[in-house]
C-alpha cells in the first residue's frame, strides 16, 4: 500500500499551479473571487509541497518524486518530472512567494 507521501507530489503542485489558468476564464468584475480562488490553489500547493519537503530523503542522492509519462515511445519522447535537493529549496521558495505576492495584491 502507498501512502500519500510516496506518490508523485510534484505532479499535484504542476497541476494546482497550471490550475490559476482557470482564474482567466472568470469575469474581470468577479476580482475579490479571482483573488479568492487564487490564494486558496496557492496555498494548497504551498501545504503540499511542505509535505513532499517533509518526505524528501535527504540522503538518497538522485531525483525523488518522480514522474515519467511517455508521450511517443517510437520517438523516445517522454516527460520527466523529479526533484533533487537544490530543486526542492527553488520549489518551496516559489511556492512561499505566490501566497506573498496574492496577499499583496
Amino acid at each position: 500500500m502507498t501512502t500519500i507521501l510516496q506518490q508523485p507530489l510534484l505532479l499535484v503542485v504542476l497541476l494546482l499551479l497550471a490550475g490559476f489558468s482557470i482564474s482567466l476564464v472568470l469575469p474581470a468584475e468577479r476580482i475579490d473571487a479571482i483573488r479568492i480562488f487564487s490564494l486558496v490553489i496557492s496555498f494548497t500547493a504551498l501545504i503540499i509541497g511542505v509535505l513532499s519537503c517533509l518526505a524528501f530523503d535527504k540522503a538518497s542522492a538522485g531525483f525523488q518524486f518522480a514522474f515519467r509519462l511517455d508521450l511517443a515511445p517510437q520517438y523516445n519522447l517522454s516527460f520527466t518530472l523529479g526533484a533533487d535537493g537544490i530543486s526542492m529549496v527553488f520549489l518551496l521558495l516559489t511556492l512561499f512567494i505566490f501566497p506573498i505576492c496574492f496577499l499583496a495584491s
